[in-house]
């Protein structure tokens, strides 16, 4: 929720559009954390006129930007980034052995992730809070390279999270906004 003086977001949703010509916006899921890092790097001048350095001057040479989010909200879109693949369907006509190995009684479309087809992850994401107040906040990063950050677990005891991490890059709308949304406008 966020109110004057006080931020907390509990949660909300994240989207993703990749950076291609008449890609559509796909919904990564539920999002349990998500960070947003934006720094600068300086430069520092200082003057030794005296046995005391003094720093003189600091300027800014460089800003630098990174993105990390965790899910375990699993969808085909995001398990297929999450293996740094594509997603397609394959079709089985009847009588070929599927890939659990039974066989197809009619004609049968099976969605498949291609792993190890896309290493690298770019393009706008959407940061759309849940949020009970009175404003809610809409995080638009326009450009960011994410790749898979941690295992992925396959077999577990527990719910499985997907992380991602990744460089937030300068376009000519910026690095990001934040949208104060009013809730109920």
């Amino acid at each position: 929720m966020i109110t004057e003086g006080q931020r907390y977001i509990g949660g909300g949703k994240l989207f993703f559009t990749e950076n291609k010509i008449g890609a559509s916006e796909i919904e990564i899921g539920e999002i349990q954390e998500a960070s947003l890092n934006v720094g600068v790097e300086t430069a520092e001048a200082f003057s030794k006129d005296n046995t005391m350095k003094k720093l003189v001057e600091k300027v800014p040479t460089n800003i630098t930007g990174s993105l990390k989010f965790t899910t375990q909200k699993i969808n085909l879109n995001n398990m297929a980034m999450a293996m740094l693949g594509t997603l397609t369907d394959e079709e089985f006509d009847i009588g070929e052995v599927l890939p659990d190995g039974t066989t197809a009684t009619t004609l049968t479309t099976v969605p498949v992730i291609k792993i190890g087809e896309k290493p690298i992850i770019e393009g706008q994401f959407r940061f759309v809070g849940d949020e009970d107040g009175a404003f809610k906040p809409v995080l638009v990063v326009f450009n960011a390279a994410v790749t898979p950050s941690g295992e992925l677990p396959y077999i577990t005891d527990n719910f499985a999270t997907l992380s991602f991490e990744g460089a937030v890059l300068k376009t000519d709308n910026g690095y990001a906004k934040e949208y104060r949304m009013k809730v109920g406008a």
